[in-house]
């Protein structure tokens, strides 16, 4: 661990370390497997880091996961769509700079605990739309302008302020209908052309740094890891149980953010 900390500058526990190196897994598996997952990297991760610190470490690995889930599903992607959701999120992107840009630590930490569980909350209702939906007619993937509109501000604003809008987005699109693989391709694109407008932004405030991306090195090897294990997870193993599982940690990292 010495050398982590000599490389870094951060001075973690083994247990901290542990969670820094592996979380790029949790990643690359949210990435190309599991979208809104991801949710619970974030929180581990303002967990183990100071909160400022792990919001600009996490874009740079966001990024990388973004590249492989973009390579392998981009064929599946309904551009119109993709279109419409990007021009209502940028304005929620900037909302999101404006809470990062006057956020310390200690206040940004129990914002990150709030975003996580509103996310967690939007994803159980996700769920529940989601059976009805099976449970009546199929789907047309039609949706109201409205709800695009809402949707695709609130995916900028948590995206920008805390990388956490996986979950608004797996809402949007399970109401949408989308089958599985345009599911994956519309979130891949959405948030790899989101988290590349991000860089300059997280530049300015200093949230990208020497330090931060040091941490990202250590971190690349589990991305890949994580993204290539998604590839088998997608086509093999089915996703609900999986999905509870991850949503639970989530949900105990998120109070453990807000106490």
């Amino acid at each position: 661990m010495e050398f982590l900390s000599s490389f870094t500058g951060l001075d973690l526990s083994p247990w901290s370390w542990a969670i820094v190196l592996s979380a790029g897994a949790g990643v690359g598996i949210a990435k190309t497997a599991v979208p809104g997952s991801g949710i619970l990297v974030v929180a581990l991760m303002a967990m183990t880091l100071p909160s400022r610190l792990s919001v600009g470490v996490m874009l740079p690995m966001l990024i990388f996961g973004d590249l492989f889930a973009v390579g392998k599903f981009w064929m599946h992607t309904d551009k119109r769509r993709l279109l419409t959701l990007l021009l209502f999120a940028l304005p929620g992107l900037g909302a999101g700079y404006t809470v990062l840009r006057h956020a310390s630590d200690d206040q940004l930490r129990p914002v990150i605990g709030g975003v996580v569980l509103a996310m967690l909350i939007l994803h159980q209702v996700s769920r529940v739309l989601k059976q009805r939906r099976e449970a009546t007619a199929a789907a047309d993937g039609k949706t109201s302008p409205l709800l695009t509109a809402v949707f695709g501000f609130f995916a900028g604003v948590g995206t920008g302020m805390a990388n956490a809008s996986g979950p608004v987005m797996s809402l949007y699109l399970l109401i949408a209908g989308l089958p599985k693989l345009p599911f994956i391709a519309v979130t891949a694109w959405f948030f790899f052309i989101m988290n590349l407008l991000k860089i300059p932004l997280f530049l300015n405030l200093g949230l990208i740094t020497m330090q931060s991306l040091k941490v990202n090195l250590l971190t690349l090897p589990s991305i890949a890891a994580g993204a290539l294990l998604g590839y088998w997870i997608v086509k093999r193993i089915p996703q609900e149980r999986f999905n509870q599982i991850v949503l639970a940690l989530a949900f105990i990292a998120a109070l453990r953010l807000l106490t």
